[in-house]
């Protein structure tokens, strides 16, 4: 895959839909996939999780980005460590920059005064004048990866080792006494899977799980005019929410949201019944549902992790390693497959081709 091809659902995740699949257009060519349905479609296609639900550059920073770093130390440590080597090893012979009185030749001058860099003259090693607007354009090009990375660095690479380990611990853990669909595991285990799933619930500003971004939209829109100043805005209150998840402790949506999450829900997971069918994920994975119309209370949050799981969480009193175990009818998993449906955003995916029989 291409650095550009960044997934906003991860692989490793759609890995427990991987089946058998064919193409319409090569019925009786099958190949290792997924079937994805787009709104309206009766019959899935395959394709490879390679190659669906991703987008260019979703997480990458340029450096026409840099005032995103000024929350993400390690963002503009890079580039600092990027824009040095560029200048030091420039062809044909090195260069420095030059700010007012300020020499800039070196790593701590740098990233001193990398922020004023428009501002800079460029000078060979032999005093003479270079290039500035080729030096800036060439600079420009540089882009950061490390949200991109650490995607995988810090979640995705122990997603199956998470998924395997819940599962077996809730189905193998004995019953609590007098509540007999309360499972006891270990509380590692249960908070890997939810910092899981509020990664998954925060990971691309379109799944808007709390209304946090159209809030934060709303009122820029309010402020600012012009398109571009507002995406501008929306990407560094992202990108910053981003990285303190990954460096940060506290703080930001994720941990605020995960440590109440902790403190006052529960999870419950849902097994399909062997002839009970299969659940469907989508493009949009964890979600919250709210609906006052429907006659049982199916409110809270939704993330299948796995055609045979799915995870339910909600408010309750139990500590967060007490996990609320039960089977799923044919009827129950169907009603599960209309909800995820119809909070995903273009696409479901399935291990079935026929969409009746999954909802």
């Amino acid at each position: 895959m291409a650095p550009r091809d960044q997934h906003f659902v991860p692989r490793v995740y759609l890995k427990a839909w991987e089946t058998k699949v064919e193409t319409k257009k090569e019925p009786h060519r099958q190949f290792d996939g997924v079937y994805y349905f787009n709104k309206g479609d009766a019959t899935g296609e395959g394709a490879t999780r390679d190659s669906i639900l991703w987008k260019p550059h979703l997480y990458t920073i340029s450096f026409r980005q840099l005032y995103l770093a000024k929350k993400c130390p390690r963002v503009y440590s890079f580039f600092v460590d990027e824009i040095f080597n560029s200048m030091r090893t420039n062809s044909p012979q090195p260069v420095y920059g030059k700010l007012g009185y300020s020499i800039i030749k070196t790593k701590k001058s740098v990233y001193k005064h990398l922020y004023d860099i428009d501002s800079w003259d460029f000078y060979y090693d032999d005093g003479t004048t270079a290039r500035k607007k080729a030096l800036l354009n060439r600079f420009n090009d540089i882009r950061c990866y490390l949200l991109e990375n650490s995607f995988s660095s810090v979640f995705e690479n122990d997603w199956e080792s998470i998924l395997q380990a819940f599962i077996d611990e809730v189905k193998h853990a004995l019953p609590t006494p007098g509540l007999d669909l309360d499972r006891k595991i270990t509380e590692r285990t249960a908070k890997n899977m939810m910092e899981f799933f509020f990664m998954m619930l925060c990971r691309s500003p379109q799944f808007d799980a709390m209304g946090v971004y159209t809030w934060m939209s709303d009122i820029l829109t309010q402020t600012f005019s012009g398109d571009k100043e507002i995406k501008e805005l929306m990407d560094a209150v992202w990108f910053t929410e981003l990285y303190r998840m990954f460096y940060k402790d506290n703080g930001g949506f994720y941990h605020t949201a995960l440590a109440k999450a902790v403190e006052n829900c529960q999870i419950t997971l849902f097994e399909a019944y062997p002839d009970a069918g299969s659940f469907i994920t989508s493009d949009n994975p964890a979600f919250q549902h709210v609906s006052r119309v429907e006659t049982t209370n199916m409110n809270g949050y939704y993330f299948p992790i796995s055609p045979k799981h799915m995870l339910f969480i909600a408010k309750g009193s139990a500590p967060v390693n007490v996990v609320s175990y039960r089977m799923a009818d044919s009827a129950l998993v169907k009603k599960f497959n209309q909800i995820i449906a119809s909070h995903s955003i273009e696409k479901i995916v399935s291990i079935q081709k026929d969409r009746a029989k999954i909802m």
